[in-house]
């Protein structure tokens, strides 16, 4: 597979235009490899994955977080200048998908959401909000227009039909019918779709303090650090993968019962301790199992194409 093809698949999950204005999401080192065999997928690019992945003979290595946040010469003999040798010494790729993929929430992100059985899961913080636009074609171009997009068409008459498109098909929608002829465009208020930071839901039923800390032990296996007092019992979960402190307040404001992140610091455990209970459950634990669950959907969609996906499990420094 051509890099370019594999990137538009990675980032048909991670849109870079939901990534923090601050981050550094996407390409890190571009390669002059132009076939992709095997794809290594991992959360961190240290000097050990890189080695993996140099053993594994990969074309190209997934990461959740980019290589450096600023730019910075190899002016040390430290891990980054080894990340740089090994990686443009073996022409691999290496591509972040970070706050890109943190903020789709119909990505691998939630899968606690998911493996909880959370009903109407609704993102914490909300950064991006889409809706469609409705493309009213002229009938008696509607045959050309409409071809591979039958399936958002709203309406038809004898004047016109109707088609209702996300952004990332209506640009090429819009060009298509550019040459055709004249296409009337209305900007819809609803439906509507979010994306941001974060993740509130329900379980299906609500269980004792007992019982949910035991489910989240077989679903994490973890043990996290406990900031507030715990609930007789629960009905609402919110979390955030990472470094999610800062969004603890918003949760118990929307009504969370137990909110799930990572990296509290002293004073953040300090603001929110009386809001509710925290599970500070580790940076690493929450983003391991996503890139893992990732990869796996990956190799599923890949194997047709040839390309062998192989994840690279990390190592969580605390434990």
């Amino acid at each position: 597979m051509h890099p370019k093809d594999l990137i538009a698949r990675i980032e048909s999950t991670a849109p870079p235009h939901l990534a923090a204005s601050w981050d550094k999401s996407g390409v890190q080192i571009a390669s002059a490899a132009a076939e992709v065999r095997t794809m290594c997928v991992a959360l961190d690019p240290t000097v050990d994955t890189l080695r993996r992945a140099v053993d594994l003979q990969a074309d190209f290595l997934l990461c959740h977080h980019p290589l450096a946040l600023s730019p910075r010469l190899p002016s040390r003999l430290d891990e980054y200048h080894e990340v740089l040798r090994l990686t443009l010494g073996s022409c691999m790729w290496l591509y972040s998908a970070h706050t890109s993929l943190d903020a789709n929430p119909d990505g691998p992100v939630n899968w606690l959401g998911r493996a909880l059985g959370l009903r109407d899961m609704r993102v914490l913080e909300v950064t991006r909000r889409e809706t469609p636009t409705l493309f009213r074609v002229p009938a008696h171009l509607d045959a050309e227009a409409l071809q591979g997009f039958e399936d958002a068409c709203t309406h038809r008459d004898a004047q016109a039909s109707e088609c209702a498109l996300w952004p990332e098909d209506a640009a090429s929608f819009r060009a298509r019918v550019a040459g055709l002829g004249p296409c009337q465009e209305i900007s819809l208020t609803s439906p509507a779709r979010e994306f941001g930071f974060g993740c509130i839901g329900t379980l299906p039923q609500a269980l004792t303090w007992l019982d949910f800390s035991a489910r989240l032990r077989e679903v994490l296996r973890a043990s996290p650090r406990s900031v507030g007092f715990a609930p007789d019992s629960v009905t609402t979960v919110a979390y955030c993968p990472g470094s999610g402190a800062d969004l603890a307040p918003a949760a118990f404001a929307r009504g969370a019962d137990v909110y799930l992140t990572g990296d509290v610091k002293y004073h953040q455990a300090q603001a929110v301790q009386d809001l509710g209970l925290t599970l500070d459950v580790g940076h690493f634990c929450l983003e391991e199992a996503m890139m893992r669950i990732w990869s796996e959907s990956l190799a599923h969609e890949l194997d047709a194409t040839g390309v062998r996906v192989v994840f690279l499990p990390g190592r969580d420094p605390f434990a």
